[in-house]
């Protein structure tokens, strides 16, 4: 690599003939409030430095490369173009400083205020061309109407739309200006000019890249997602700008499709799962991983993948969802078991199974890991088993494959429960007991909740209950105590009911207020608990107990009619054909009717003689 290494003042970078242009790859501007406060604090305090002492801001390092443009109209007689490998953050939070102080001279208006802001403009916002055009600095295609929009409302002295990309950050320095007389504008000005960083320039194109991940992936800097753009927009073929346009947007919108996401690595976290065999070792490793093992001319592929996987990954972790399976692992905020909900319903996606399949397979997986939580048992059980199927459903193309790999599923993580357990576990577990009289028990509303109501739809034939209606009501009174604030003590009403009829009434009263007023009909039921006045919570527990094991979360390892020896079998008869790309496509097709078809079907013959073959091959 061949490097120029220069410690530069924001003065020298910006008072020269350039452009600083952000680059494809680059991440979007990231910046928040923390960091232009963090600028400005330290700012003020070389200000407010005593004495002698000659202390300025080190913003740290930024790598430029010496720009070599696709197109040959990009080019400006007169300025120099630089890339921005690493330090767009910084360059462009600075471009908005000086438009903010441009602005704020423009508005003090007076004759000193106005030839600074000239001056300003001239030096820092602009450059001058050959032809004596000013162009601004900082060029984003991305964001090029934004960035030209706030300096036009700063010469007219006003503020730009609040949807501009940039306006968050443009308001900030604005209202720290707001106040400040000309002489305390021009001292901080002096100071912004004095920030040194440390500027490093590369004249070798094909080196910015490795530059830029060498800066960041070592330290982990950037998010893992980050990385992986820069690694697609690096070598995704072909170089074309139609080409590298629209890999741009497809990036643009997977970046849309997880900004909802706590942590945006999620996304590729899961899609390396189900993507890619070998898994990773961390969290931080998953970049990494994905480099090595797909090759450059499949990242083409990788991208459009990935893209597709977005899509249907936003609607698997959606807050909003109406989907009860996903608002079941939304509430548990279990984050492992997305990577196998988004393989199945991308096969859903891509026709290879039906809505119907689908939705048997997410209630299975539902109930199974409803059984295992209430058991108080810890994923790290399932975690290898869950991301090796998300693999192999991804990657699967048959439906009956599909039910073969999902059922081997079922069979091996359903050792990890027992009704036995569950029994002896559940009201020992505190996350399904409510009291609004206990901080600690009132968090748990939307578990209770989410399980009241599917065991009162149990027996809801006609209607459909909707809990935004419902409130959880105690039929002891909640007093605060464990007991009273155990499961079976607890039912859903409307909240009409709730605050204007039952209110604090003893058990009786409400039973029976319930039995003539309320739609649900365990409610209009619960009358069967009360003998001489007193309400049988031992019974109602064994009731529910049994209602929720066996029925409403009752989870069937063979849900699509498949046993342990279908799977055995199947097993055995794809480790002889799996050489074979029309033997192990017929298998995958056809499953338990795999042998008796070959033996039955004309058509089928010489698919016949292959198997006979292999298996004679495979005796010897």
């Amino acid at each position: 690599m061949s490097f120029n290494t220069e410690t530069r003042t924001i003065l020298d970078l910006f008072q020269r003939p350039c452009r600083y242009i952000i680059p494809r790859y680059q991440r979007n501007y990231v910046w928040k409030e923390t960091n232009w406060s963090e600028l400005i604090t330290d700012i003020k305090f070389t200000i407010s430095a005593s004495g002698n002492m000659s202390w300025s801001h080190f913003l740290g390092t930024i790598v430029l490369s010496n720009y070599t443009p696709r197109r040959e109209n990009e080019t400006i007689r007169g300025i120099t173009d630089y890339e921005i490998i690493d330090g767009q953050q910084r360059l462009t939070t600075i471009y908005f400083v000086f438009i903010a102080i441009y602005r704020r001279l423009l508005l003090i208006d007076t004759p000193e205020s106005n030839n600074r802001a000239t001056y300003i403009y001239d030096t820092f916002i602009t450059s001058l061309s050959a032809n004596s055009e000013k162009n601004l600095v900082i060029t984003n295609d991305d964001f090029k109407d934004d960035i030209e929009r706030i300096v036009e409302t700063a010469k007219e002295k006003s503020m730009p739309d609040k949807n501009n990309h940039f306006y968050n950050m443009y308001n900030y320095f604005c209202v720290h200006f707001h106040n400040l007389s000309f002489s305390e504008v021009d001292t901080f000005l002096n100071k912004l000019l004095d920030i040194n960083i440390v500027e490093i320039v590369s004249d070798q194109e094909e080196e910015i890249y490795n530059i830029f991940e060498v800066l960041n992936a070592r330290g982990q800097k950037l998010k893992q997602i980050e990385l992986l753009k820069n690694h697609v927009m690096k070598y995704v073929q072909p170089r074309e700008d139609s080409f590298i346009d629209a890999a741009r947007d497809k990036w643009n919108e997977i970046v849309r499709n997880s900004n909802k996401l706590p942590d945006v690595d999620n996304l590729i976290n899961h899609f390396s799962k189900c993507y890619i065999k070998k898994n990773a070792e961390n969290a931080n490793s998953v970049y990494r991983l994905i480099k090595e093992e797909i090759n450059i001319s499949d990242l083409g592929t990788l991208l459009t993948d990935l893209h597709q996987f977005s899509i249907v990954y936003q609607s698997i972790t959606d807050k909003d969802t109406t989907d009860d399976v996903i608002e079941y692992f939304n509430i548990k905020r279990n984050q492992q078991i997305r990577s196998l909900l988004t393989s199945i319903s991308i096969l859903e996606n891509r026709n290879i199974i039906n809505s119907d399949e689908k939705r048997t397979a997410f209630v299975n997986i539902r109930n199974f890991f409803f059984i295992f939580n209430a058991m108080q048992k810890t994923s790290n059980r399932t975690d290898d088993i869950v991301s090796n199927t998300s693999f192999n459903i991804y990657h699967c193309q048959e439906s009956t494959h599909f039910k073969f790999i999902i059922s081997d599923f079922f069979h091996k993580i359903s050792s990890h429960i027992s009704e036995e357990e569950f029994r002896n576990s559940f009201y020992n577990n505190q996350s399904f007991k409510y009291s609004n009289k206990d901080r600690t028990l009132k968090r748990n509303s939307r578990l209770v909740k989410y399980t009241l109501q599917k065991y009162c739809e149990s027996i809801q034939t006609d209607t459909m209950l909707d809990s935004r209606h419902l409130t959880i009501e105690h039929l002891l009174n909640d007093n605060g105590y464990t007991d009273n604030a155990n499961l079976y003590n607890l039912t859903l009403t409307t909240e009409s009911i709730n605050s204007e009829e039952l209110e604090d009434k003893c058990i009786t009263e409400k039973i029976s207020i319930l039995g003539a007023r309320s739609s649900i009909l365990v409610n209009r039921n619960l009358s069967i608990y009360m003998h001489n006045e007193t309400f049988d919570q031992d019974k109602r527990k064994e009731d529910m107990l049994h209602e929720m094991y066996n029925n409403i979360f009752e989870f069937d390892p063979e849900i699509f009619h498949i046993t342990k020896e279908d799977i055995e079998d199947f097993n055995k008869q794809k480790s002889i054909v799996r050489e074979n790309e029309t033997l192990n496509k017929l298998l995958n097709q056809l499953g338990k009717n795999f042998l008796p078809r070959l033996n039955a079907d004309p058509k089928l013959n010489e698919s016949l003689m292959m198997y006979r073959a292999l298996t004679e091959s495979d005796e010897a």
